[in-house]
């Protein structure tokens, strides 16, 4: 027992900040975090929820809190032919040389959050901690010790002129591991609309585990497309929550797309508080060598004529590992929802695993829902019909799997993310 309240307290205090966090942005709900640290405990498998994904590996590790680093040319790492507002993060903490505002200025606000001021002062006190509760340690630490992070803010009517791109960049170069947090806060105000696209890039050799979290508040009649692209290293981890509120006639799409990491668990938590709100969660994730990905995905539709639409899609080769679990919870008041999810994954090896664990609850009576998983190999006809063809192996094999991921790539707006993550895909496999 004093052995695992030791592991523990190692494992907190390596993403305690060595100084202060400067001004004491939501100083109630941090205070309240780190009360709730001592009582929470790390997960083990014996936890339903972490089932398939072993967290020992990274809490047994030493860490230390992030510090300031340079990046001096960020050019290799942004996304081709995308204009955007651009914010970049070296380990964690804002770096202004390389973030720029142009396309959106004057129209919605956007800032680190350790230069908060104002209205936006006002805005994050308001939303902090608001969704996402101190009910795990991961949760809990961010809360607690996180220095920095993004405020997304649109106010009432207005509509953003082109996307925001959120870059972080982890440079990990030395032997003992890092400990890196973020927060991000986005608030779309009623009749507003923005797209967002975030980043995540390992550019050193060292070890490292992430650890994020994302709120996300959706006005009336509002709309939010949200892009995350999680390319890390075989020895950078990352531990992912994101919450979400939905107010009535509002849109919101998120597209979760895992390219590499040690270890990468998301937990993806959508709560419909409207009526006839529009959700959709689409997901790819490409796993290889011995790395593993987790996608825990919860759909609340709590209020009537609402809609949601759910496809994740893996790819997993070699040794890789991979894990689903999505449920959808239909309120009793929820009457006349519609709501699908599906999971469909291929196993490139003999060696790959994925477990999948689809989910319905339901307390409605006049509602249209449906839920599957499947898991196989490439099609042999398909890779027959293009052999027949004269079209080599290799590219038969690309074909195929380009067309697999395509049902999910082809919803991206933003038609430079969209080009790139299909090139992602294609130099993986």
């Amino acid at each position: 027992m004093l052995e695992k309240a030791s592991i523990k307290e190692a494992f907190i205090k390596g993403f305690m900040p060595i100084s202060s966090n400067g001004r004491s942005l939501g100083h109630t709900s941090r205070i309240q975090a780190q009360q709730a640290l001592s009582e929470l405990e790390i997960p083990t498998t014996k936890w339903e929820a972490w089932k398939y994904t072993h967290v020992k590996p990274l809490v047994d590790r030493t860490y230390k809190a992030a510090q300031d680093a340079k990046v001096s040319d960020i050019s290799s790492y942004l996304i081709p032919e995308l204009e955007a507002d651009l914010l970049v993060f070296i380990n964690g903490i804002f770096s202004p040389e390389h973030s720029r505002i142009a396309h959106n200025a004057g129209m919605i606000q956007i800032q680190s959050l350790r230069n908060l001021s104002g209205e936006l002062l006002e805005v994050f006190e308001e939303h902090f901690a608001q969704i996402v509760k101190d009910s795990d340690i991961f949760s809990a630490l961010n809360t607690a010790y996180a220095k920095d992070g993004v405020l997304v803010y649109v106010p009432k009517n207005k509509i953003a002129q082109a996307p925001i791109q959120i870059l972080h960049l982890s440079s990990t170069d030395e032997e003992e591991a890092m400990a890196i947090q973020t927060r991000n806060l986005f608030v779309v105000g009623p009749q507003a609309e923005t797209k967002v696209v975030e980043h995540f890039h390992s550019i050193g050799s060292g070890p490292s585990l992430r650890n994020a979290v994302t709120e996300i508040w959706v006005g009336e009649n509002a709309s939010l497309e949200y892009i995350k692209l999680q390319q890390e290293s075989d020895k950078a981890s990352h531990i992912d929550r994101t919450e979400v509120k939905q107010a009535q006639h509002s849109r919101f799409s998120i597209f979760t797309n895992t390219f590499s990491g040690e270890i990468v668990r998301n937990e993806l938590s959508i709560n419909l508080e409207g009526k006839e709100t529009e959700t959709h969660l689409m997901g790819i994730y490409l796993m290889s060598a011995m790395q593993h990905v987790d996608n825990h995905t919860q759909v609340l539709h709590k209020k009537p004529n609402s809609f949601s639409n759910e496809l994740y899609k893996g790819i997993i080769t070699d040794k890789a590992t991979a894990a689903f679990s999505g449920k959808i919870h239909v309120f009793q008041e929820a009457q006349k929802t519609n709501a699908f999810q599906s999971n469909r994954n291929i196993l490139l090896s003999d060696t790959a695993n994925i477990y999948s664990k689809p989910q319905l609850e339901i307390y409605a009576d006049d509602v249209k829902c449906s839920h599957g998983a499947t898991t196989g190999k490439l099609d042999e006809e398909a890779m027959f019909y293009l052999r027949a063809r004269g079209i080599k192996e290799e590219t038969a094999r690309l074909m195929l799997v380009h067309a697999f991921a395509g049902e999910v790539t082809q919803h991206i707006s933003i038609e430079s993310v969209r080009t790139y993550v299909t090139e992602l895909i294609a130099h993986r496999f």
